[in-house]
């Protein structure tokens, strides 16, 4: 059983190999893994209905690897359709050239709880729905997702506020969410 303090165990991104599978079946495994990666990182205590919103604005505005490759590989699936030629280099290219971003994503968040993370994805919402960051720590207070204060030692001390440390943890969440952003709009558009 997974503990919320445990590190993340994500899958490694798929590779390709040119001797097993067409480009067509590595772009449709890729997808698939794009969307389980999805979920598997960034879908936490929504409703089925914030989840499927929260989805299509990540894959609408997002420019983490994931909803890029998510985006040029149903681009080129569309333009396959309309045009009926085989994929393009360059979508190829566009693909396999965010591959080495998204390792580098995946590997990185090998080192986060899943704890961490679901406050993460849960933060990344309310940010995106315009929430600023005192907004956010307060919210995630309200909902007990965090604690406001530290454990009573002494009787005759007031317990340590921890708002100040969840806010700067927050804050440097938002700057790594803006890095990813290509867009901001209304989630619920």
């Amino acid at each position: 059983m997974i503990k919320q303090t445990d590190k993340l165990d994500i899958e490694n991104v798929p590779l390709y190999d040119a001797r097993k599978q067409s480009i067509e079946e590595y772009l449709g495994d890729l997808y698939g893994y794009c969307v389980r990666f999805h979920n598997e990182v960034k879908d936490f205590g929504f409703s089925t209905e914030d989840a499927k919103d929260f989805f299509m604005y990540m894959c609408k505005n997002s420019n983490e690897p994931q909803y890029v490759i998510l985006r040029r590989i149903a681009f080129a699936q569309n333009k396959l359709k309309e045009e009926g030629d085989s994929h393009s280099a360059q979508t190829i290219s566009e693909v396999f050239s965010e591959l080495e971003r998204l390792k580098t994503y995946v590997k990185s968040l090998k080192q986060v709880t899943y704890q961490d993370l679901w406050l993460r994805s849960v933060a990344e919402y309310y940010h995106m729905d315009g929430l600023s960051i005192n907004e956010i720590v307060d919210t995630l207070i309200a909902l007990k997702l965090l604690d406001e204060y530290g454990k009573v030692v002494d009787i005759d001390k007031a317990p340590d506020s921890f708002l100040e440390k969840h806010r700067k943890k927050i804050y440097r969440w938002v700057v790594q969410f803006k890095d990813f952003e290509v867009i901001v709009s209304d989630p619920k558009e």
